[in-house]
């Protein structure tokens, strides 16, 4: 039966629902005492806060995700500037006893 095998949970922060697949044949066998062990330990007076700090006392990082991840916005180069190229008149002293003048006053 597959509906026996799909698992489903609803984040808190967004109400998306996430499909998970269970599969029965990645069932691996947890001991007893381990089971037990796991259920007395007690967390809910304590705030995340203090999880953390004790995660970290037992040199254990604790997960920093606790939400969806914002895709990391694109860089985008802005265009460069066109350069506007005046042309400045040029001194041609090189050239001063080449050049003519076409003056209609002569």
């Amino acid at each position: 039966n597959l509906q026996n095998e799909i698992l489903f949970i609803n984040r808190p922060l967004d109400k998306k629902k996430i499909v998970f697949y269970n599969d029965k044949t990645a069932q691996l066998p947890i001991d007893e005492e381990f089971q037990k062990l796991w259920r007395a330990v007690a967390v809910d007076a304590m705030d995340d806060q203090k999880i953390d700090e004790y995660l970290e006392k037992q040199g254990i990082r604790s997960m920093q995700d606790h939400g969806p991840k914002k895709p990391a916005p694109i860089k985008r180069k802005k265009p460069a500037g066109k350069r506007k190229n005046l042309k400045k008149p040029r001194d041609n002293e090189h050239l001063a006893d080449v050049l003519e003048t076409y003056d209609d006053n002569k």
